[in-house]
């Protein structure tokens, strides 16, 4: 049973021992059968692994049971290095009495303890987190971190792995003595400038000089010398950080020391200048021109600036290479790590007050502003750009705008425009280069001359062979840096911080969708090529999106009423709909499934976008179809055809004799079906929605019917009159779009089917079509023109 592979068993198992512990009759049987269960502290559960914990901690307080004999030392100390802090608790408890006794004297307690911290120094410093909360009292433990401090300061040489064992016990040591005022004049005197100096020395890992910003920060310490190009040092030693958690804790123990140090400005003006030397490496590669922010920075020589640009140094050391491409690279791989800090500082409230209260605040947003211009426009060109920047480009706006900070626009405004008009190039370089994906798009915002600086044109060496991105990669990148765009714009608009552009962000959000569905068909294409995990990576994009586009769109069918905010709404929706039957066709049922699920409380929403054109022209005698010119005009949406192609199918999926190809291939939209019949089925709850939607169905009957495509009129109408309304719902005569639509969709079929030459198969649909109108019109159209002449 300790070995079943259902978890419930394993855990079931040790508890079931622990309550036989309990009969002291079983102990004899039990000392032999224990050491069975030990391998189960390693089990691939938490759960069991905390039983067995317990278990050993009851079995210690049982005469003549001996917990090591069940789970070796060595075992239990890597459990306690590298388990989960419920297990590691327990393991501590466990070990107390071994490393850290209350019946010895202090100097022999701690001298157990340096011995595990030698042993094991991530180990014993876990050890020191818990400890005081498994009952060891805080008077040995202030001993402890004095011998500790004497250890790390003392001239015996250390590996570099026990002295950040040290260093990170000794700050978990401090974080629990600083909770107990008595401790607070002790601790002080033990944490002199000249021995957190000497940490900084010795402490050649991040993590050991991590903890030494962990101990400064919880004493708020003053006198701390000079430390902050030792901990700027730590800040700038990484630039790839995004994914790396660990990385990231560290730097956030870093922030809270300056922040306590009263050093966020200086701090941040290193940071920002980063930033600006990868703007500036964005005007010398692609032609952006600098804001008056950062072509400033470059002449002043202030005092100030001068300080922070000998504290630049980091961002500028360990170069390794001295040609231009790899400098920007570096360049902008530092500006990475920088935007993630910007995103992570304005997370707080103290460090968000502090940046926004900041002198190089302005500067920060103009040279986020150049590299996010270059993230967007060049993304399909170089694979080391990514969505980071502009991430923290529209996070810095959003709260520059929520604390009204003075600028000479509003920001988030400016923002959207710019952002709005990277978007809009790229979308015009995808339509105009359709076949040839690698164009660079030659307009830049802030220039309408701007050019690609000489020796980076796209055809240089870098652009063509620099990269080992699949071209569908790259794709996704874009992807990814577009849904970025799309969150701000989301998200500004539901915050009432867009004061115009409705239009614009409706319009950027359909031609995202479209850029989308155009490039879901080449990774179909290259199918092959691409991996599980990539294709995971692709969903979470395009569920994103999804996701972010049915918001605006809620948000824009509350606010705006104007016939060109309905029309954008009215394409919007389509294409989303568009997206769901290209996700299905490309990807497979499984995603397009999984984002049908993520739509579904969005689908009234939806339904009444797809109806907002008609909603507004609701008269009582004419229909939506009734401007001939308008129905030759009226742009058929692609998933009208599919649409067509499932009612077909369903129709005749009683011959299965009958079966074509199409049929077959209508079969396989299982997921966008189970999205209609959501769709048909809210419809039913609302006549006047359901005339509106259901006239745009007829609307796009009547527009096949013109361009004699009669298998989708036959379609459309199956899926109106069956699924929609049935012919004898007596609610038909509140419907008066559709009705009116009907009146000049009927006599039209009627014409075609008897104009048509011996295609006898076209004649046939026709026939099935006013099959499917002709109980309308006899009861609801016909008898009331019979009534209405016989008045006359």
């Amino acid at each position: 049973m300790a070995h079943d592979a259902c978890t419930e068993v394993r855990l079931s198992t040790v508890n079931g021992v622990i309550y036989l512990l309990g009969n002291p009759q079983s102990h004899e049987v039990l000392k032999v059968l224990l050491p069975r269960l030990g391998n189960l502290i390693m089990d691939s559960a938490s759960a069991v692994r905390a039983a067995v914990a317990d278990l050993l901690l009851l079995s210690n307080d049982i005469r003549n049971f001996h917990f090591h004999k069940v789970v070796s030392i060595d075992i239990l100390v890597s459990t306690l290095a590298n388990d989960q802090p419920l297990v590691a608790r327990k393991i501590t408890k466990l070990l107390m009495p071994s490393y850290f006794p209350s019946k010895v004297m202090e100097e022999e307690a701690c001298k157990r303890m340096i011995t595990l911290i030698k042993r094991s120094p991530t180990a014993g410093a876990r050890f020191c987190e818990f400890a005081a909360l498994e009952g060891a009292s805080l008077r040995p433990l202030m001993k402890l971190f004095k011998v500790l401090n004497d250890l790390i300061m003392s001239s015996v040489k250390l590996d570099e792995e026990i002295v950040e064992g040290l260093l990170v016990a000794a700050s978990h040591l401090c974080t629990n003595l600083a909770k107990d005022a008595s401790f607070e004049l002790a601790l002080r005197e033990e944490l002199s400038a000249e021995k957190l100096k000497t940490f900084f020395t010795v402490a050649s890992t991040s993590r050991a000089q991590s903890s030494i910003c962990n101990i400064i920060s919880t004493m708020s310490l003053d006198a701390v010398g000079d430390l902050f190009e030792d901990c700027m040092g730590l800040i700038n030693r990484f630039c790839g950080l995004s994914d790396i958690i660990e990385r990231q804790a560290e730097i956030r123990s870093a922030h809270k020391m300056i922040l306590s140090c009263g050093w966020f400005d200086d701090m941040f003006g290193v940071l920002v200048g980063c930033l600006q030397k990868a703007a500036c490496g964005c005007h010398a590669k692609f032609g952006i021109e600098l804001g008056k922010q950062n072509v400033g920075s470059a002449k002043r020589r202030t005092k100030s600036s001068i300080k922070v640009s000998s504290k630049s140094k980091h961002c500028d050391g360990q170069r390794s290479s001295n040609t231009d491409i790899n400098r920007f690279s570096e360049d902008y791989a530092s500006a990475v790590g920088v935007s993630w800090q910007i995103k992570d500082l304005l997370l707080h409230e103290n460090s968000r007050k502090a940046m926004l209260g900041s002198r190089h605040l302005e500067s920060a947003y103009s040279a986020l502003k150049v590299i996010s211009e270059a993230s967007v426009l060049y993304c399909l060109q170089y694979d080391y750009l990514n969505t980071w920047s502009v991430s923290a480009y529209t996070t810095l706006t959003l709260h520059m705008s929520l604390h009204n900070i003075k600028t000479d626009a509003l920001i988030s405004d400016m923002t959207l425009d710019h952002l709005l008009h990277c978007a809009n190039n790229v979308f015009r370089a995808n339509h105009n280069n359709t076949s040839d994906n690698d164009s660079l798009p030659s307009e830049s915002l802030n220039s309408t001359n701007t050019k690609i600086a000489p020796g980076y044109s796209k055809d240089t060496r870098e652009c063509q062979t620099g990269t080992s991105l699949t071209k569908q990669l790259r794709i996704s990148n874009m992807v990814k840096m577009l849904t970025a765009v799309l969150k701000f714009v989301a998200d500004a608009t539901a915050m009432n911080l867009v004061t115009r552009s409705q239009d614009r962000c409706l319009n950027f959000t359909t031609e995202n969708v479209k850029f989308i569905i155009t490039n879901l068909r080449e990774h179909s294409i290259a199918q092959s090529h691409i991996t599980e995990e990539d294709l995971k990576d692709i969903f979470i994009c395009l569920k994103s999106s999804l996701t972010y586009s049915s918001k605006l769109l809620n948000i824009m069918l509350k606010a705006c009423e104007d016939s060109s905010c309905q029309a954008g709404a009215y394409s919007l929706v389509n294409e989303l709909f568009n997206l769901i039957v290209s996700v299905e066709e490309f990807l497979g049922y499984g995603y397009a499934a999984r984002l049908v699920t993520v739509i579904q409380s969005w689908v009234p929403d939806m339904i009444l976008a797809l109806g907002s054109n008609c909603l507004g022209k609701q008269t009582p005698d004419k229909g939506i179809c009734s401007d001939s010119s308008e129905n030759a005009a009226f742009h058929l949406p692609s998933w009208f055809y599919i649409l067509a192609r499932v009612e077909l199918c369903e129709q005749r999926d009683t011959n299965s004799d009958d079966d074509t190809e199409g049929d077959q291939h209508a079969k396989d939209f299982s997921a966008f079906k189970r999205l209609v019949e959501r769709m048909s089925m809210l419809l039913k709850s609302n006549n006047k929605i359901l005339d509106a939607v259901g006239a745009i169905f007829l609307t796009g009957s009547l527009s096949a019917l013109q361009s004699k495509r009669f298998d989708l009129v036959l379609g459309l109408l199956h899926f109106v009159s069956v699924k929609l309304v049935s012919p004898e719902h007596t609610e038909w005569k509140e419907l008066k779009l559709m009705l009116a639509s009907i009146e000049e969709i009927y006599p039209k079929v009627e014409r075609e089917a008897e104009e048509l030459g011996n295609n006898e198969s076209d004649r046939q649909k026709l026939y099935s079509a006013k099959a499917l109108l002709e109980p309308v019109w006899a009861s609801f159209i016909y008898d009331d023109r019979r009534h209405s002449m016989e008045e006359e």
